[in-house]
């Protein structure tokens, strides 16, 4: 019974997930399930559990170690039923043919809907970038990945490799949530000066009981019969900036689908974009003050 009943709830869950069209014209899922800090089984358990709840996005990235764990739990599974991102560390170009092949191999899959660079390379050097990005282009000519992008991309480091870019990023993955203002740093606007979509990470921070019980998110949640960690997420996706949110609960997860049901007012959308606690900053690279060339 348990089990019919949440089957019936992923099935409306999917339903109710919004996609976004991305600069290339792929349909990306507005809410991801993340998995990083699991390991392989974790990931795995993480990976079945978020896609019988309803979850048709997952994020995983070499770096986490875990991506034959992800790869386990969707062996077998329709490919057109999901969507799958993961990352690769910044690296030199033949450093990134190697890393973009094994990633392919551990999850067992032809392709990837989406690879991002996971990060820029320590000193900003503007040449490694747009040297990297040329490998990350060619393996998306190459029918490798339906779509390319970055994460923790500076707007700097953005204006970087657009100088020699053939294929613009698709997707800039940063940390983003109530509290760190809608634009902080100029991230979204730059990101959407070229036609690139933003996603947040840590869209709860790191746990923050601001975003989770706080009196502003449980009192604008208590409007709409929402927990405050719904509306955090919720108040996200209405600034156009898509999800990946992080669970091993199904409850959690569950409840993390359901906030494509309401919308916030025009007065509570302006209270939590002039939020400031909790801070922060779109990614641990945007403190490096220079850029190498």
């Amino acid at each position: 019974m348990v089990k019919a009943v949440l089957a019936l709830f992923a099935t409306a869950a999917a339903a109710g997930v919004p996609t976004r069209t991305l600069n290339n014209g792929v349909e990306m899922p507005m809410m991801s399930i993340g998995t990083w800090q699991y390991t392989e089984s974790e990931a795995e358990q993480v990976v079945k559990d978020a896609m019988a709840t309803g979850f048709t996005h997952i994020d995983t990235a070499n770096n986490y170690n875990n991506q034959k764990g992800v790869g386990a739990a969707l062996k077998g599974v329709d490919r057109s039923s999901f969507f799958l991102t993961t990352k690769i560390p910044p690296g030199s170009a033949s450093a990134t043919e190697k890393t973009l092949e094994q990633d392919l191999s551990e999850l067992g899959l032809d392709y990837v809907d989406l690879m991002l660079v996971h990060y820029p390379p320590s000193g900003n050097s503007c040449r490694s970038m747009q040297a990297q990005w040329k490998v990350v282009e060619d393996f998306y000519k190459a029918g490798k990945a339906k779509a390319v992008g970055v994460s923790n991309f500076c707007p700097s480091s953005l204006e970087c490799i657009m100088q020699t870019a053939t294929v613009t990023p698709a997707v800039n993955q940063v940390q983003y949530h109530v509290g760190m203002g809608v634009d902080p740093i100029g991230v979204k606007s730059a990101s959407e000066s070229y036609g690139i979509h933003l996603q947040a990470y840590s869209p709860l921070g790191n746990g923050e009981s601001d975003l989770i019980t706080g009196d502003l998110v449980t009192s604008v949640g208590n409007n709409h019969g929402k927990t405050g960690a719904q509306v955090a997420l919720r108040w996200i996706q209405e600034n156009d900036v898509s999800v990946a949110t992080k669970t091993t609960k199904t409850s959690h997860m569950a409840q993390d689908l359901d906030v494509f049901n309401f919308e916030l007012t025009a007065a509570e959308k302006k209270q939590l974009d002039a939020a400031t606690s909790p801070s922060g900053t779109p990614s641990f690279m945007c403190s490096s003050l220079a850029m190498e060339v």
